[in-house]
């Protein structure tokens, strides 16, 4: 009787351990698109340079990641955005700016090991010349 008590007790320990490792994945922001078509981007916004950047529209091919894909994402910001980071806890990606305000990235997804598969929070930061920041965050998936 004390052995079954024992396994449950350590069941229901295994069980709060496991939940609370659990990643919880952001909503995705509004300005936010994903699929395999680009959606109409907007113009970038023209600013100063001691204005804080502002991301306007994002576009990601997938926030699914898969083995053997190609990943892309490209960005729209204000024109005072020096640059655009897309990160997660396992990875940064330094995203080339491609005109003042516009920024895309294409990737190839090779392999990467099985712990790393799992749900993501990805956050994209925008900085201006100085420093300042305007991040936002989207659930990510690596299967």
């Amino acid at each position: 009787m004390l052995a079954v008590a024992s396994r449950r007790l350590l069941a229901s320990i295994a069980l709060l351990a496991l939940v609370g490792c659990v990643s919880h994945l952001p909503p995705l922001p509004r300005d936010a698109s994903v699929g395999a078509a680009p959606v109409a981007m907007p113009s970038p916004e023209i600013l100063g340079n001691d204005a804080p950047p502002r991301m306007l529209a994002m576009h990601f091919s997938s926030l699914d990641l898969r083995r053997g894909t190609t990943w892309s994402g490209s960005f729209v910001t204000s024109t005072n955005t020096a640059s655009v980071e897309v990160r997660t806890n396992l990875f940064s990606i330094d995203v080339p700016r491609t005109a003042f305000g516009v920024f895309a990235f294409k990737l190839a997804l090779f392999d990467w090991p099985p712990i790393f598969t799992r749900s993501y929070a990805l956050r994209v930061i925008a900085r201006n010349s100085a420093g300042v920041r305007s991040e936002q965050e989207l659930p990510l998936v690596m299967q």
